[in-house]
């Protein structure tokens, strides 16, 4: 099973995955810029992909899901962690250039975001859960109201029980006609 961490920095999400990031010193197998598209990763080839803390640090997030959804194969799980816009963690690192909700993944369900995969397919939310700090009761309270809402809990009470991270996986949904390889690919 080939499982790739895409800007995997000084620690893979997964045991035998293999790291792509820019930094040298990271733990990365492939060093490339990964603000420049496409990836040096050859089209339908990864069967799990993990982005942890790396898609705030984006400026096309649509791109970035692109080329995700190009490397991976039909029905692979792509699982993402990003901070939810109401962490102070969202806001305080100065290189995150968006800031992204619980309905943000919505956008990449495969009638939404065909225009972007050249009409060869999407993303199926598998599931999708808001994480929380440590404090047990103002914690307690907000996991509870974004259970009940999450629609009332992002319009009315995100700011009061800020939530820490969401959790999203994903499964690729890809089409029969492709667009075709990149001819520099690595892997």
């Amino acid at each position: 099973m080939l499982i790739l961490d895409i800007g995997c920095g000084k620690h893979k999400q997964e045991p035998g995955a293999i790291g792509l990031d820019r930094q040298p010193g990271s733990d990365a197998d492939i060093l490339c810029e990964l603000t420049h598209f496409p990836w040096p990763i050859r089209d339908s080839c990864a069967e799990r992909i993990c982005l942890s803390h790396f898609l705030e640090h984006q400026s096309d997030v649509l791109r970035v899901m692109a080329e995700v959804h190009r490397i991976a194969k039909p029905g692979a799980e792509v699982v993402i962690v990003t901070p939810h816009y109401s962490s102070p963690d969202s806001y305080t690192d100065p290189t995150h250039v968006v800031h992204l909700g619980f309905h943000s993944f919505d956008y990449f369900v495969q009638a939404s975001f065909e225009n972007f995969t050249y009409g060869a397919g999407g993303f199926r939310i598998l599931d999708r859960r808001l994480t929380f700090g440590g404090n047990l009761l103002l914690d307690n309270l907000g996991r509870m109201i974004a259970k009940i809402s999450i629609d009332f809990y992002e319009k009315h009470f995100a700011w009061i029980f800020p939530a820490r991270n969401i959790h999203c996986r994903l499964e690729v949904v890809k089409q029969p006609s492709s667009p075709p390889s990149h001819p520099g690919a690595s892997l």
